[in-house]
């Protein structure tokens, strides 16, 4: 038997504040096109590296969080391991901000 629960039937009471406050910063930071870093999540958060750090290797143990491949000189990106929660599962970023500002988008002429 595994010791990695089922991240579907993970009771999402049993999580802290902290462990929200993570996932909630790592879904903000790539709906916003950012690296979901350690460095960025730990900034979005105010919290001290090393809390973090210790926060996201429990999430992945626990199912929560995939840790990707990419590194880059501030480390893996940490990604949600579901996506289920999305309007669009399939689709981490959001819209573009020119979008939101008024600007009309360019049409290829």
């Amino acid at each position: 038997m595994t010791d990695k629960p089922d991240p579907v039937r993970l009771d999402v009471q049993s999580l802290s504040d902290t462990t929200v406050m993570i996932y909630e910063a790592i879904a903000t930071l790539e709906f916003s096109g950012q690296r979901t870093s350690l460095r960025n999540i730990a900034r979005a958060t105010s919290l001290p590296e090393p809390s973090v750090d210790a926060q996201l290797a429990d999430m992945a143990r626990r199912g929560l969080l995939r840790v990707t491949e990419e590194k880059a000189d501030d480390g893996p990106v940490y990604i949600p391991a579901q996506r289920g929660w999305s309007a669009a599962p399939e689709q981490a970023e959001g819209h573009r901000m020119s979008l939101l500002s008024g600007q009309a988008p360019s049409v290829p002429s």
